[in-house]
């Protein structure tokens, strides 16, 4: 098994590069054929996806450190997921980043990151961080006044509709 978790690519990006960036750091090692878990593919039309291979990269934290480094630099906030099996060091690397790092969820095993599961908890988690407080409702159905993320997280929640009924009812 830890073979097969090391080949393939130490990165998988998938997604619009002008759009938010969701930043999942896989301690499990998915995507050795260098494609997105199934059910992660319908965020990638409106969310940029770096799915950060853990064991396949030779120094996985230093790829992950240059990759914020240039989301920095390039001003751009990104939202990170992590496998609780990734250790401490997400801490150290959120505290090292918290200029770029908006926000960040850690999912525990035994549910992998690739299951559907995930995917609603980061796509609410998106929906949440989205709203607008002091907004009147007439306001956020107004155009322009919804934010990239928002919109995102929204027409992902509805292309993921039916999953997520099924299982918010469940």
């Amino acid at each position: 098994m830890e073979e097969t978790r090391t080949h393939g690519p130490a990165v998988v990006w998938a997604g619009p590069e002008d759009a938010p960036v969701v930043v999942v750091l896989d301690p499990a090692g998915v995507g050795v054929h260098g494609d997105l878990p199934a059910s992660w593919r319908p965020l990638t039309e409106h969310l940029r996806v770096m799915w950060c291979r853990l064991p396949a990269a030779e120094e996985p934290w230093r790829e992950v450190d240059g990759a914020l480094a240039d989301f920095g630099s390039r001003g751009v906030r990104v939202h990170l997921v992590a496998g609780a099996g990734a250790g401490s060091e997400v801490g150290d690397l959120i505290r090292r980043h918290e200029a770029v790092v908006g926000s960040a969820q850690t999912f525990a095993a035994p549910v992998p990151l690739g299951h559907p599961e995930v995917v609603l908890e980061v796509v609410r988690e998106l929906l949440d961080q989205d709203v607008k407080p002091n907004a009147s409702p007439e306001e956020a159905e107004r155009p322009g006044t919804t934010s990239l993320l928002g919109d995102a997280a929204s027409a992902v929640r509805q292309s993921v509709g039916q999953l997520f009924d099924r299982l918010t009812r469940d």
